[in-house]
């Protein structure tokens, strides 16, 4: 299954292979595998959607704007049904994360309990997802339904100038979005910022094979500022989690007490350095930027 782009193809067809391919895996994970590897194929399915989505929004401009909209909300809604199972298993990976970096154990002050708790908490949002057959039946069929309509999509433009509209605008949110999260240091602004970083690195992953060397450095680099954005977001969530929906685990206020400063101290050091690696990534201006993968096309 190979992301990215083949030059012998049109951008047409390379968009309907890749996205007919994202989707059977979707389609794969939740049929096949989700029985012996649930949490491994919630995941995987989650990130063959997002992976769709962006290739979609890499075409837009070259696609009937309702077209576009109710074909990305559909994916966006099947990934959402998704997201309540992979949340409770962040959410454990999270608090284990936190506790290692501070050298601390589940035994000191009680965390055993809270981690058991939360996932007692994953296992009923699983059962809720997976041993029920219709829910899972209804997502399975809707992907189905998309990958036949998007089998059929048609753009209106061809060659570069399909993308180049496209990958301007993705440029151009991320950098404004990097200057918004830096400005107000609030986890939204970062959490928005990090929508648009992962499309970038989608990008970079479809057109790596214009100069191998250089766009697959690009996308490592990229790649890694989402990783350090996904982790601030992490926290994020838990933090919420745990204050908005303390009765539903085991969490005392000494335990807050200890693990919200260690939360501010830990994004506070991602934060940092996501913002000195978005200084480097988007440094160019969005029509530099894309003037030179214009070049290397």
């Amino acid at each position: 299954m190979a992301y990215r782009f083949f030059a012998d193809s049109t951008v047409e067809a390379n968009v309907h292979r890749i996205l007919g391919e994202q989707l059977e895996g979707a389609i794969d994970q939740l049929s096949n595998q989700l029985q012996s590897t649930p949490d491994r194929a919630i995941h995987d399915a989650r990130k063959h959607l997002k992976k769709g989505r962006s290739l979609l929004r890499l075409v837009r401009k070259s696609m009937a704007r309702e077209t576009y909209r109710l074909e990305e909300n559909r994916l966006r809604d099947q990934g959402r049904l998704l997201a309540p199972c992979r949340d409770s298993e962040v959410y454990q990976h999270t608090l284990d994360d936190l506790l290692d970096t501070y050298g601390l154990t589940l035994d000191t002050h009680g965390f055993t309990d809270l981690r058991a708790s939360l996932a007692k908490r994953h296992q009923v949002q699983l059962a809720a997802l997976t041993d029920r057959d219709i829910p899972m039946a209804a997502i399975i069929g809707e992907l189905r339904g998309s990958k036949a309509r998007l089998n059929q999509l048609a753009l209106d433009k061809s060659g570069w100038e399909a993308l180049a509209k496209n990958l301007k605008r993705i440029y151009r949110q991320g950098q404004a979005r990097y200057q918004s999260a830096c400005d107000s240091d609030s986890p939204e602004a970062f959490h928005q910022w990090r929508k648009r970083v992962k499309d970038l690195w989608h990008d970079t992953c479809l057109l790596r094979q214009l100069w191998p060397p250089i766009m697959t450095a690009f996308s490592k680099e990229t790649h890694r500022l989402t990783k350090i954005l996904g982790d601030e977001h992490d926290i994020t969530a838990l933090r919420r989690f745990l204050l908005k929906h303390s009765e539903e685990v085991a969490i005392e206020e000494v335990q807050l007490q200890v693990l919200l400063p260690l939360m501010e101290h830990r994004q506070h050091r991602l934060r940092r350095q996501a913002r000195e690696l978005g200084q480097k990534l988007y440094c160019e201006t969005a029509a530099a930027f894309t003037h030179r993968i214009a070049a290397y096309w």
